[in-house]
């Protein structure tokens, strides 16, 4: 699974998930002060294992991306603008005018946890550059 960083700004910052042939735009925070920053920053390019977890929050068998130094709880979930994470990513199935947020979140959700319900584990990949 890829996750390509298109549209980086002081608020927010974009991207494409490309999972089997299935793609969703994300939402993250902003890259803060040149640091990985928790609960701030979106992570840090790298390649990544994603797991299943249960969170008190946002329920049970999400996926959270593991691995990332000094970092942890990093859930894919429901969000359409970087103030509804704090340092996670956000799904969405389009991109809002201005490139605000992303949209129809929980839609996107719905289809990418179905799209991996078999799966116990994922790599994930990120990076930044041009879509396709």
């Amino acid at each position: 699974m890829i996750l390509t960083r298109f549209a980086l700004f002081d608020d927010r910052t974009l991207g494409q998930l490309i999972h089997e042939g299935q793609f969703y735009y994300t939402i993250e925070n902003p890259w803060q002060n040149g640091a990985n920053t928790p609960f701030e920053s979106c992570i840090p390019e790298g390649r990544y294992d994603m797991i299943r977890v249960d969170s008190p929050k946002y329920g049970k068998n999400m996926w959270e991306i593991s691995g990332i130094p000094d970092r942890d709880h990093v859930l894919i979930h429901v969000a359409n603008f970087a103030k509804n994470v704090t340092g996670c990513v956000g799904l969405g199935e389009g991109i809002f005018e201005e490139l605000r947020g992303v949209t129809d979140s929980r839609s996107a959700i719905n289809r990418f946890y179905k799209q991996t319900k078999d799966y116990n584990t994922l790599d994930l990949t990120i990076r930044s550059g041009a879509i396709v």
